[in-house]
C-alpha cells in the first residue's frame, strides 16, 4: 500500500532557514508575518519551493531597488 508522504516547509532568507509558523499559511502570508522580523523582506518575493527530501524550500527575495535594465 502507498503512503502518503506530507512535505514539510522551510522558508529561506539571507542564508537562514525560517520555521513555517503556520502550515495553513499561504506562502504570500508567511512572508508577510516575517516582515515584522526581518524588515528588508519589505516588497521581497517567494520563489517556488525545491523539494530537498522530505522538505519543501521557499526563498524569500528581496527587491533589487536601484538596478535598472
Amino acid at each position: 500500500m502507498a503512503q502518503i508522504l506530507e512535505l514539510q516547509r522551510v522558508f529561506r532568507f539571507g542564508g537562514r532557514d525560517l520555521p513555517d509558523p503556520n502550515p495553513v499559511l499561504l506562502p504570500e502570508e508567511v512572508l508577510k508575518h516575517y516582515t515584522g522580523q526581518f524588515p528588508r523582506l519589505l516588497g521581497a518575493k517567494v520563489i517556488e519551493p525545491v523539494t530537498a527530501g522530505d522538505t519543501q524550500v521557499y526563498e524569500f527575495k528581496q527587491a533589487n531597488f536601484g538596478d535598472r535594465g
